[in-house]
């Protein structure tokens, strides 16, 4: 235990070295202050007729906020491995107790723990403080899930950023490579956005199913919206296949990064 807890203290010191860093772990504050403060004051400034409509497209952008979150923190797992890999770290620890898999899997478990803690604090937080401000025809939205469900979602949502983070350094030869690479799969997170369009509210929205963060954000638009279209699955049934789906890949760019890293 205490070889873990040297290495949390060493990560918290790399975190906090990096001003980029800190942005990305309070990427979840600066969220739940957007979806508390700044959208209800924007909603309120319109007439009831239209702010009924954009409660629910705002609604919908907290949910793909939440998935900018997950590769925010993605990015942040991206940059932390990929420092190591620019100063040689990884190679000294290959030779510690610990070994490279050893800390391999405690960065992405404390990653994905703090991954889980931001989807609780932007969903929970939101209901919370600004629940009552996200109505369509007079129904609470948020007041369609509980506690238990935004922990559920939260833990099947964080499944992508370690799985992403590992596979972004693995291809990514440096900080350069890796920034690059954080933009080009930054596009998955606008998936959310079409899942909102009629087309893909039927049995085509499986299409979208290729994506990983698909599952978690439907399930969680299907327990929201007072709308269900017969092609929906159940809440549940989403969050058990994004886990399953999420799950595998994170396990599948684990062992291709040690691969690439040739530990």
């Amino acid at each position: 235990m205490s070889k873990y807890l040297s290495l949390l203290r060493y990560e918290a010191r790399t975190i906090v070295r990096e001003p980029v860093n800190l942005y990305m772990c309070l990427f979840p504050a600066l969220v739940l202050l957007l979806s508390t403060v700044v959208f209800p004051m924007i909603l309120q400034s319109l007439d009831p007729i239209r702010g009924a409509m954009l409660k629910a497209i705002t609604l919908v952008m907290v949910v793909m906020i939440l998935a900018f979150g997950s590769f925010f923190l993605a990015a942040l797992a991206t940059f932390l491995l990929l420092e190591q890999k620019d100063e040689n770290t990884l190679h000294t620890i290959a030779v510690t107790p610990v070994g490279a898999s050893g800390y391999l899997r405690f960065k992405m478990t404390y990653v994905y723990l703090m991954s889980v803690v931001g989807n609780i604090v932007i969903l929970l937080g939101t209901k919370l403080i600004a629940g009552d401000k996200y109505t369509v025809l007079g129904i609470p939205l948020l007041d369609g899930v509980n506690l238990a469900d935004i922990i559920a979602f939260s833990a099947v949502n964080a499944l992508l950023t370690p799985a992403m983070g590992l596979l972004q350094s693995a291809f990514a030869r440096n900080k350069v490579e890796g920034f690059a690479l954080i933009k080009g799969t930054g596009i998955l997170a606008l998936v959310p956005a079409l899942m909102t369009l009629e087309a893909f509210q039927g049995n085509l929205q499986y299409v979208l199913g290729i994506f990983p963060n698909f599952w978690a954000i439907k399930g969680l638009l299907v327990k929201l919206m007072p709308v269900h279209f017969g092609a929906d699955l159940s809440y549940s049934a989403y969050l058990l296949i994004g886990a399953a789906y999420n799950g595998i890949l994170a396990i599948v760019a684990y062992r291709f990064f040690l691969k690439k890293a040739q530990y």
